[in-house]
C-alpha cells in the first residue's frame, strides 16, 4: 500500500479550513520528511546513495555538433529561439529552421527548436514527427528524449517512458562515462519528466526524490510547480481512498 508522506494532521486541517480555496500544495509538501524517503530508497535501491553526486551549471555547455555552425548561424538560430519563446512570427521561424536543418542535418539542437516551434504553433502532427525523427537520428540526445517523454506524459502514454529511457532513471546513465558537469536545463528537464512518470505510477519515493532536486534548484520554477501538483494530487486521492 502506498504510504502517505504529507503530514496527515496538517492535511486534514487544511482540508477542513480551506473554505473552498485551493489547498496550498507547496506548503503541505514542505511537511514531507526527506530523510524518511531517502532512508526507504536506500533500502530498496542502494545505488540511490550516488543520487545527485554531480555538478550542475548554468554556464553554456556547447554540444559537439553545434560547433559545425558558424558564429553568425548560431546567433541567427538563437534569435529564432527567442522568437519561439515569445510565440512571435512562428510561421517564418519554422521556414527558417527547416532551411537550416536541411543544411545541417547532423545538429540535434536545430530539431529541438523546430519541435518547440511546431508545438507553439499548434501543429501537433508535425511536432510529433520531429520528436520521433530527433530520437531516431540522435538516440543519445538527452533533450530529444526529454521532449518525447513529456509528449508521452501529456498524452497519458507514460508506459512508453521506461522503454524510451531504457529503464535508466539517473541522468548520469545518459551521458558518457566520466561526465561530471551537467547543464541545469538538462537536469531540470530529465528529473521533471521522470518525476512525473513516477507520480503517475504511484512510486512516490522516486517522484519525491525528483521533486526535492527541482525544488532545491528553484522552488518557484514551472517544472517544480507542475511536478509538485501532480505528486500532491496523487497523495490527496490516495488519502481520500484510505478514508
Amino acid at each position: 500500500m502506498t504510504k502517505t508522506y504529507i503530514n496527515r494532521f496538517k492535511l486534514i486541517y487544511a482540508i477542513l479550513d480551506n473554505s473552498g480555496r485551493s489547498l496550498d500544495h507547496k506548503e503541505l509538501l514542505s511537511t514531507v520528511d526527506r530523510h524518511q524517503i531517502f532512508k526507504k530508497l536506500e533500502k530498496s535501491n542502494p545505488e540511490m546513495k550516488e543520487f545527485g553526486k554531480f555538478i550542475i551549471t548554468e554556464q553554456s555547455l556547447e554540444e559537439e555538433n553545434w560547433s559545425l555552425l558558424t558564429e553568425k548561424e548560431k546567433t541567427g538560430i538563437l534569435k529564432l529561439y527567442e522568437k519561439i519563446k515569445k510565440s512571435a512570427d512562428l510561421a517564418d521561424v519554422i521556414v527558417k529552421l527547416l532551411e537550416v536543418k536541411n543544411r545541417y542535418p547532423g545538429v540535434p539542437a536545430i530539431y529541438n527548436y523546430l519541435g518547440i516551434a511546431y508545438e507553439r504553433s499548434g501543429k501537433q502532427e508535425q511536432y510529433y514527427d520531429v520528436l520521433i525523427e530527433t530520437h531516431e537520428r540522435f538516440p543519445d540526445y538527452i533533450f530529444g528524449k526529454i521532449s518525447l517523454a513529456e509528449y508521452y506524459l501529456n498524452k497519458n502514454e507514460y508506459k512508453k517512458i521506461p522503454v524510451l529511457f531504457g529503464s535508466r532513471f539517473e541522468i548520469t546513465a545518459h551521458f558518457p562515462e566520466g561526465t561530471e558537469i551537467y547543464h541545469i536545463s538538462a537536469v531540470r528537464g530529465f528529473y521533471f519528466v521522470t518525476g512525473r512518470y513516477f507520480a503517475k505510477i504511484g512510486k512516490l519515493e522516486m517522484a519525491y526524490r525528483s521533486y526535492f532536486l527541482l525544488s532545491d534548484l528553484d522552488p518557484d520554477h514551472e517544472t517544480t510547480e507542475i511536478l509538485g501538483k501532480e505528486i500532491f494530487a496523487y497523495e490527496l486521492d490516495d488519502f481520500a481512498r484510505k478514508l
